[in-house]
């Protein structure tokens, strides 16, 4: 777990809330019956159990520290102000059977931990897409990588025209991630390919498969467009 800005933050408020619920539970003068241990533990409870999401949720590297962190902040907050302001009338109506409270109680635990259950699903999907998102970044700038070593490489200046036109191309082509583009960008891969074996002996032949991956960039591009 790395301990970052945001989840520092999480904490201190979390213990300015736990020290001022205890500061008010034990100067006022509430009856400490059933009903004043319930809502006490119960608030307490919450407001450790919102240290633990907090930690959880905000305890990642860079990005991933806010992006993950807030849908799971937007659920266990509420819960806190909920179950806190909850404990405060349990502790202050004595006349409340326990029972019936420790029974609500429960009823807001379960509906947070729902809510936290589908924010950590989201979550999930949101981490396999940035992992494909990664994956079609490295994909392109190899790709761009291989098309700038050829311009570099050619001493003629229509190739080398050519060449850059490509790789400024690849670099602003889409990095989105989908199965049905995989067939344009099998065609591409394999074009750059082939353009790599005929590079320095056939100037005809390397010029008509430039023309070929402009369109077949092209192509793939207009489908990112389609898809969105």
């Amino acid at each position: 777990m790395k301990f970052s800005k945001n989840l520092g933050l999480f904490l201190v408020v979390d213990a300015i809330v736990l020290a001022v619920f205890n500061i008010i539970a034990f100067v006022l003068p509430f009856h400490r019956g059933g009903g004043f241990w319930t809502g006490y533990g119960s608030a307490s409870f919450a407001i450790l159990f919102t240290a633990l999401v907090g930690a959880y949720a905000f305890g990642r590297d860079g990005m991933k520290s806010k992006f993950y962190g807030i849908p799971m902040a937007y659920v266990v907050l509420p819960y806190l102000i909920v179950q806190v302001v909850a404990g405060f009338l349990e502790m202050a109506i004595p006349f409340i059977p326990f029972r019936y409270e420790i029974l609500l109680n429960v009823v807001f635990l379960a509906i947070v931990l729902i809510g936290l259950i589908g924010a950590e699903m989201g979550k999930g999907e949101a981490e396999r897409l940035d992992a494909k998102v990664k994956d079609k970044v490295f994909y392109i700038k190899s790709l761009q990588g291989d098309i700038e070593a050829m311009a570099t490489a050619t001493p003629d200046a229509d190739l080398r025209k050519e060449l850059k036109v490509i790789a400024e191309a690849i670099r602003f082509s889409d990095p989105m991630s989908a199965p049905q583009l995989a067939a344009a960008e099998n065609r591409i891969e394999a074009k750059v390919v082939e353009l790599g074996g005929s590079f320095g002996s056939d100037k005809t032949a390397s010029l008509a498969l430039c023309a070929e991956l402009q369109q077949l960039i092209a192509e793939r591009n207009r489908k990112c467009k389609l898809l969105k």
